[in-house]
């Protein structure tokens, strides 16, 4: 597993390259693990960005941190453990509502998709949530 500081790099260039918020945090966060994601999974989380498709509901990084923790703990066969996955991602959102104050892009990103507000503010809850998830999948690998 590589450093929380490479996962949290990861995620800010994969932003800043014009990646949305959840395919950021769950490459970020992938890369630290020493997963090599496959194009398939790699698409999986792009309608996750603007709190799915912008409709603002549920914050794309921190989608994007729960599809990091799927790939690392998820479950691939319907008789394996799938409370270990719950367990860390529940982990997460806690955490996450703690450092933020919500879960909802609506009140994270007050519907502001295009000025240099937005990218301040999304550029802080990539990186948190990137530390956030290398935090809550780490020891459990």
């Amino acid at each position: 597993m590589k450093t929380e500081e490479d996962c949290v790099n990861h995620a800010t260039e994969c932003w800043n390259r014009g990646l949305n918020c959840a395919e950021s945090v769950m490459r970020g966060a992938c890369f630290a693990a020493d997963i090599n994601l496959p194009d398939i999974a790699k698409r999986i989380a792009t309608p996750f960005g603007g709190g799915i498709g912008r409709a603002e509901d549920i914050c794309g990084a921190l989608a994007g941190g729960v599809l990091a923790i799927g790939a690392v703990l998820g479950r691939a066969e319907a008789e394996d453990d799938r409370f270990r996955s719950y367990m860390v991602a529940k982990e997460l959102h806690e955490a996450f509502l703690g450092r933020f104050g919500a879960t909802a892009c609506k009140e994270l990103n007050f519907g502001d998709f295009i000025t240099s507000d937005h990218r301040r503010r999304c550029t802080e809850i990539v990186r948190e949530s990137a530390r956030l998830a290398y935090r809550t999948i780490g020891g459990r690998m």
